[in-house]
């Protein structure tokens, strides 16, 4: 039996006692695999965020993600994303240091000891801590899209009426 709602339950053969049994997840040689864990734990809050139950005493749930070491979390999320950031940078920043090259005659090293150089570079890896990647846009439509939407709600209650300001003028 693995991750299910039984009769308004979270089940799972591995979940006992409100938290997950560790041994469960260790691999053929005995070493503990916090992929399995994270894997499972993230599995179970979605399918608890898709299908909600109520909260109980009876059950409480005493897995804290702080149980996983700090390691195996920088490991599965951060390394990957920092490789492709710094890829990312690496590949800008060098195109971009080609351009200025061949633009202005400047050699990469004279671009750095340059006030411009070091500007452009920190725009760059600024830039792209804030871009990561292609997802982010939606993000950041919806961002903006908040931040404009109640001044859109003031707008619209104003349509079709003579504002004060408007008939003073």
């Amino acid at each position: 039996m693995t991750l299910q709602l039984v009769d308004g339950k979270f089940r799972d053969s591995r979940w006992q006692g409100g938290r997950w049994v560790l041994d469960s997840f260790k691999d053929a040689s005995g070493s503990m695999d916090w992929d399995k864990v994270i894997d499972a734990e993230m599995a179970r809050r979605k399918l608890l965020e898709e299908s909600p139950i109520a909260s109980t005493q009876e059950e409480p749930v005493l897995f804290d993600t702080s149980e996983i070491p700090w390691w195996a979390w920088v490991r599965r999320f951060h390394l990957p994303e920092a490789e492709k950031i710094n890829g990312r940078a690496c590949m800008v920043g060098y195109a971009l240091g080609y351009v200025v090259d061949a633009l202005t005659g400047h050699g990469l090293v004279d671009q750095q000891n340059s006030f411009l150089g070091k500007v452009l570079l920190n725009v760059t890896v600024i830039g792209l801590l804030i871009y990561r990647n292609n997802a982010a846009l939606p993000a950041y439509k919806n961002l903006i899209d908040e931040a404009t939407f109640y001044d859109k709600q003031w707008q619209a209650t104003w349509e079709g009426q003579e504002r004060p300001s408007e008939s003073e003028k």
